[in-house]
């Protein structure tokens, strides 16, 4: 199978070098490509395990398929021929080969997405790369954590009454829900990995960027949201106020790779662009 071959490239089809010329069409091919690259690093591994390995990776194919759909006008097929883009390949199959759904399987595959994307500036690729690295090696309530930091210090949300906003805010910390389980250990573990990073300055009582711009809650602090919240309904807006103490929001500062995994992680709320976020 993995001898040198050449093939003729058919109309609306890529070369890919993977062992050997391979002609794929972006999707309906793109899993053939997949379990060669993982043929290549797992060549002869005991059946029992084999056959688990098999189905990580079907798994993760059908995700992947998922994210292709949704984001197919954004695509550049030729991109599969770069062997930085077939690096990445190789090493999403072997990570989720390893550990399954734990190597947070969605999140990867919109990272592959967004690297394999037409417009992708060369910064976001390397962002996007060393997230995949680190992507596997984080827990749900790691990833949700980043999320949170982002939710606090970098989200703005328009409705048109704090009900709706309220609202909103619950979605999210549903979503995100496993960040209450994070403890001071799970917060070196996050920074070692390289996504945050100690403040040199620790900020206290941290106000929500979008709550400060609320005409009832500016200029209240912590435990006057709070205060507020309670007497009004607006459960979420004391919860997240909660967590920002729980988890010592102020402490630490999303890097590159953090800010990246916590947005992704937040795209089914937002519309945003992902490479806007770097420019």
């Amino acid at each position: 199978m993995f001898e040198k071959q050449k093939q003729d490239v058919g109309e609306n089809s890529t070369a890919i070098q993977a062992g050997g010329n391979v002609t794929i069409t972006p999707y309906q091919e793109l899993r053939a490509i997949f379990l060669d690259l993982f043929e290549l690093n797992f060549p002869r591994i005991q059946q029992a395990a084999k056959e688990t390995a098999d189905q990580r990776i079907e798994a993760m194919l059908d995700e992947l398929q998922k994210s292709f759909i949704k984001h197919k006008d954004q695509i550049d097929p030729r991109k599969f021929e770069e062997p930085a883009m077939q690096y990445e390949m190789q090493a999403m199959a072997i990570d989720v080969a390893r550990k399954g759904e734990k190597s947070n399987v969605g999140l990867l595959c919109e990272l592959f997405c967004t690297m394999m994307s037409k417009d992708c500036p060369e910064l976001i690729e390397l962002i996007a790369a060393e997230a995949r690295r680190i992507l596997p090696n984080l827990s749900p309530k790691h990833v949700s954590y980043l999320s949170l930091e982002v939710l606090v210090n970098e989200a703005a949300l328009t409705a048109p009454n704090l009900q709706t906003i309220n609202h909103i805010v619950g979605q999210t910390l549903s979503h995100i829900s496993k960040c209450s389980q994070v403890t001071q250990s799970d917060l070196q573990y996050i920074s070692v990995s390289g996504a945050i990073v100690a403040r040199g300055i620790t900020h206290v009582g941290v106000t929500p960027s979008f709550i400060k711009d609320i005409p009832e809650l500016k200029g209240k602090n912590a435990e006057q949201i709070i205060e507020y919240s309670n007497k009004n309904g607006l459960n979420s807006f004391s919860e997240l106020q909660d967590l920002i103490t729980k988890l010592h929001i102020g402490h630490f500062q999303l890097t590159a790779v953090g800010r990246l995994i916590g947005w992704l992680n937040l795209s089914k709320f937002t519309q945003i662009d992902i490479k806007q976020l770097f420019k």
